[in-house]
């Protein structure tokens, strides 16, 4: 926060050269200044996600909050930036309380996992068998942990491989000789080798659904080609969706999130306009507080001269006397005071803080 827009950016400058050991005049091509409104208007687009790569992302809001607190702890903000981060992450929340901008998944890993909560409801109970350790797969598997699946196993060429993907999800490792014997007791497979051949065929999930007596499984075949024969689509109770159809969920819900973010940016625009005002105001509050302690240090002399002259003044008349000339500088102030809030803060709005500071030596 500065009053000299100017040199404020150019320290801003020099320290992101003197962090980094670039050059002031290489970074110029990636830095922007924004400055008031704009820069209100910036930060609460990114805390609510308008600004990210996968528009509505919920993780810049917690980085924020993470800066913030950081900047708190070393001293480093002020009425100011308090009111403006506060208000930011306010915003943020509004943003995807208000509007679907987060709502819809953007991500196939995401979109493989919210359609297993559509077929089996409640994860907690289910199996999941990880076929390769391709990282889509991974994530996808990483999502269902998170749903607190019952059990995750994973299966690939490369133990090492498997081992590494297992340590991370807390999984247990299947030998890649034994998929076919333990593909029963998945609920969920998601495939994601690079083979490049069929590896689950129609034949060996009909004898798995016998095993599990034909209940439910899903399969997620996210190789590219593909992994799992098409064909086991036409098996009572099994369900297979692979890149392509989950590629075509996320881009339908790319474009509902496009149309969820304009309802967001109308919600912004009055958030920055808000702020604004209040900035506006803020900053009025000095004058506002100068001419009230003005007026009423006038008002105590001139009350303390009369008492002065008249000593016989009774206590209660003394108590009359303050009230009533407290409610006259009150009475007196109110109008000059709601002329300042109200026009001042409007764009090209008179300075009257200006003329009152001059008029009665506020300086």
């Amino acid at each position: 926060v500065s009053k000299h827009e100017q040199r404020a950016a150019e320290a801003v400058r020099r320290l992101f050269a003197g962090y980094s050991g670039i050059g002031e005049g290489d970074l110029e091509n990636y830095l922007y200044v924004k400055s008031t409104g704009e820069a209100v208007a910036h930060l609460f687009r990114v805390t609510a996600g308008l600004d990210s790569l996968v528009v509505g992302e919920p993780q810049i809001s917690g980085q924020i909050k993470e800066a913030y607190t950081m900047a708190v702890e070393n001293h480093a903000t002020g009425t100011y930036l308090n009111k403006l981060i506060h208000k930011a992450l306010n915003v943020g929340k509004k943003v995807r309380t208000e509007t679907g901008i987060g709502h819809l998944p953007v991500s196939v890993s995401y979109a493989a996992v919210l359609l297993a909560e559509k077929i089996f409801g409640n994860l907690e109970e289910t199996r999941v068998l990880l076929l390769g350790a391709g990282e889509m797969g991974a994530l996808a598997a990483r999502h269902l942990s998170e749903r607190r699946v019952k059990e995750i196993l994973i299966a690939n060429r490369t133990d090492e491989r498997a081992e590494e993907v297992a340590a991370g999800l807390g999984a247990a490792k299947v030998p890649y000789e034994d998929l076919f014997q333990r593909l029963n007791e998945a609920d969920i497979v998601i495939a994601s080798t690079a083979s490049g051949e069929i590896l689950i065929r129609e034949d060996r999930v009909r004898e798995a659904m016998r095993r599990r007596k034909n209940r439910p499984m899903f399969f997620i075949d996210i190789a590219v080609p593909r992994n799992v024969d098409p064909a086991v689509n036409q098996l009572e109770n099994v369900y297979l969706y692979d890149i392509d159809h989950l590629q075509g969920i996320v881009e339908t819900n790319k474009r509902e999130r496009a149309k969820e973010a304009k309802r967001a940016e109308g919600i912004i625009a009055e958030e920055v306009r808000s702020f604004l005002d209040y900035v506006s105001q803020m900053d009025l509050f000095p004058t506002i507080q100068q001419l009230s302690r003005k007026f009423d240090l006038i008002r105590r002399q001139e009350l303390d001269k009369y008492l002065s002259k008249h000593p016989e003044t009774p206590g209660r008349d003394r108590e009359a006397l303050e009230a009533c000339t407290r409610a006259m500088v009150n009475k007196i102030l109110h109008e000059p005071i709601i002329l300042m809030k109200t026009e001042e803060t409007k764009d090209g709005g008179p300075k009257y803080s200006e003329i009152l500071k001059k008029l009665f030596g506020l300086e």
